[in-house]
C-alpha cells in the first residue's frame, strides 16, 4: 500500500450518439474509448461513459486514477449535485494498491477503506 498526493480532479461527461455508415459485418464492441452497438441497417449506438479521474503523485512521479466506477456502483448517477458533493470532499492524501494490467502496464486504485470514507463524506455533504 502506498500513500499518493491527490494534485487534481477531472470529470469527463459522457455521451451517447447514433451514428450511421456501419458496415453490414461489423460487430458490437468496445472501440475508441466507446462502446459500440450495431443496430442494424448500417446504424450503431456509440456510448462513452462518464470518467472521474484523478491526477496522483507517488514519488514525484504522476499517474491517473480512475474512480468514477465505485461511485457509481454504490450511489448511483453522478448528477450534477452528487458529482459536486464528490469533487468538495476530496481527500488530499488517498491509499493506493500497484496493479499490472494483463498488456504489462502499470495503474493503481485506491483501497476499499479510502474509497468508504470518501463516499460517507460525500454523502453527508450532499
Amino acid at each position: 500500500m502506498v500513500i499518493g498526493l491527490v494534485k487534481g480532479f477531472k470529470y469527463d461527461k459522457g455521451e451517447f450518439d447514433l451514428t450511421q455508415g456501419h458496415s453490414s459485418y461489423a460487430r458490437s464492441g468496445y472501440k475508441n474509448g466507446r462502446y459500440v452497438n450495431q443496430r442494424g441497417y448500417g446504424w450503431a449506438s456509440e456510448c462513452k461513459p462518464s470518467r472521474i479521474t484523478l491526477k496522483v503523485e507517488v514519488d514525484g512521479e504522476l499517474f491517473d486514477v480512475w474512480v468514477d466506477r465505485y461511485f457509481k456502483d454504490n450511489w448511483g448517477r453522478l448528477t450534477a449535485g452528487r458529482l459536486d458533493a464528490i469533487q468538495r470532499t476530496t481527500p488530499r492524501e488517498i491509499e493506493l494498491v500497484g496493479n499490472v494490467s494483463n498488456n504489462g502496464t502499470f495503474y493503481y486504485t485506491v483501497t476499499d477503506s479510502c474509497m468508504d470514507s470518501w463516499l460517507k463524506n460525500a454523502m453527508r455533504v450532499h
